[in-house]
């Protein structure tokens, strides 16, 4: 399977940032508030991130076993440890890509709803907090992603540009 691809995630975020700046000046250019995001998405995005970190454990603990037979010396026996379930490993490596699109979606929008704020004459300090903290925790749910996709990688397996 081939890894998280950056452009697309780049691509996410920068229409996510325009989205979100556009939004906010429309909104506020209209009479209502600026969009702030509640304290319900950063701890979602938090539980998230352990959540996915917990269902990559298994597999890590795999490729840590794994690693230690291939390190032990020759006159060593190591009992094999119990294979992961390969659809399991493949569900896992999905949700990371899952949450990795929408960390992106979620990081582009904040920063356009606080780039925006940033330029007004007024700073709310009400409305960007919890973005500002929401922020934080979709670029956790990223990171979190990118080290799930890393677990969830074969040891003999190759980049796309290495063949």
């Amino acid at each position: 399977m081939k890894p998280i691809n950056w452009i697309s995630l780049l691509l996410w975020f920068v229409l996510s940032l325009a989205a979100g700046f556009a939004y906010s000046y429309w909104a506020v250019g209209n009479g209502y508030s600026a969009p702030a995001s509640g304290i319900s998405l950063s701890i979602s995005l938090a539980c998230v991130s352990a959540i996915l970190l917990f269902l990559a454990l298994p597999i890590y603990r795999y490729k840590r076993a794994l690693k230690k037979i291939l390190e032990a010396k020759a006159g060593t026996s190591i009992p094999r440890p119990s294979p992961v379930d390969p659809f399991y490993a493949v569900k896992v490596l999905l949700l990371a890509k899952a949450a990795a699109i929408t960390s992106s979606l979620f990081i582009g929008w904040h920063l356009g709803v606080i780039g925006f704020l940033l330029t007004t004459p007024v700073i709310a300090s009400e409305v960007i907090r919890p973005n500002l903290a929401a922020l934080a925790t979709a670029v956790i749910l990223l990171v979190v992603s990118y080290i799930v996709q890393g677990i969830c990688k074969l040891p003999n397996d190759t980049g796309p540009n290495d063949e």
